[in-house]
């Protein structure tokens, strides 16, 4: 072979391998940092825990359990709140890359007031961990980055124009579940209702085989002779599958006042799997003059579970348990 093809030959053949392993290398780079904008979990039913923490170190602790979400190991968590942090986790997409003038302000907000969340699958394997700063100007994009990532992106959630970080807080305000009672009429054995002032009205409402009785609370009362109408008694239960405070953020102060009047009702549950419910309804008073002597109709209740826990709840809502002994009789 002439020697003046041989150097042509063996440069083409140089630089045909270090082509292939240029761009080798640069698809394996791509590979790896696309995943560093992939910061949604496919699939709800591969979530069991969320962890998140803000600037100021309160946090957020919620766990799958059997039947239920907790929150900080200590209350349940919140259904509707859960739901919106659910959709948010699997629906986190990239909105579009930051320009370089954008990436310092984003750095910044990602450093200092960032919010941090971290995803579970089974077995407290983490599935995400991120970290979510501010906004674009016109919020309709929100900074994150991808722990172990050097590059923050602007993601959102496609056709809802809402800050991600608004999906992400702390705080029991929100994240505590306020439902007083969630139970089935099938899971109850027995309700009573104690009307300290109108005793009378008082009753206690079991379950004998598959029919209802309903019995003064209190021996002094005279009792009805009547038939028990199992219809209203069946519409009665169904208040109790659903109901809830609306809001336990109660003063101290408050508390200590309204707590040492009188209680409207007290209202025990028994149900089939043995849990006793004891909810103490206290009236919040209000009167139209200074004397006192003109009192209002009552709107809310301090509202005092057996755990302790302080409610803050409405008449308008738990009106309908409200009920008197002769509600539940023929004619």
């Amino acid at each position: 072979m002439n020697k003046n093809l041989i150097l042509p030959i063996i440069l083409i053949v140089l630089l045909a391998g270090t082509a292939f392993f240029y761009f080798s290398d640069q698809k394996k780079g791509n590979s790896d940092s696309a995943q560093d904008w992939v910061m949604h979990v496919e699939n709800k039913e591969d979530i069991h825990r969320i962890f998140i923490a803000d600037r100021n170190g309160v946090t957020a602790d919620i766990k799958r359990r059997e039947k239920y979400w907790s929150y900080n190991d200590k209350y349940n968590a919140n259904p509707y709140v859960l739901s919106n942090v659910l959709n948010a986790i699997t629906s986190i997409r990239l909105k579009h890359r930051p320009s370089k003038n954008m990436i310092p302000n984003m750095i910044k907000t990602l450093s200092t007031k960032s919010t941090k969340v971290i995803v579970y699958g089974k077995n407290d394997q983490v599935l995400k961990t991120y970290y979510i700063g501010g906004v674009t100007p016109d919020e309709s994009g929100t900074f994150m980055i991808l722990e172990g990532s050097d590059n923050p992106y602007v993601m959102n959630i496609p056709y809802a124009n809402v800050s991600l970080k608004q999906r992400f807080f702390t705080g029991d305000e929100k994240w505590r579940d306020k439902t007083i009672f969630e139970y089935a009429p099938k899971d109850i054995l027995s309700v009573s209702i104690e009307y300290p002032k109108r005793k009378n009205k008082s009753f206690k409402l079991s379950k004998n085989n598959k029919t209802w009785q309903v019995e003064p609370y209190y021996q002094t009362t005279k009792k009805i002779q009547k038939e028990v109408n199992q219809d209203l008694v069946a519409n009665y239960l169904k208040g109790f599958k659903k109901i809830g405070a609306e809001t336990f953020e109660v003063r101290e102060k408050f508390i200590r006042n309204e707590s040492n009047q009188r209680e409207f009702c007290i209202m025990k549950l028994l149900l089939k799997d043995g849990t006793q419910e004891e909810v103490h309804f206290y009236p919040i008073q209000r009167y139209e003059d200074d004397e006192k002597t003109k009192p209002q109709p009552v709107v809310r209740y301090l509202t005092i579970n057996e755990k302790n826990d302080k409610y803050l709840t409405q008449h308008l809502v738990f009106k309908e348990l409200f009920w008197a002994y002769d509600f539940f009789f023929e004619g």
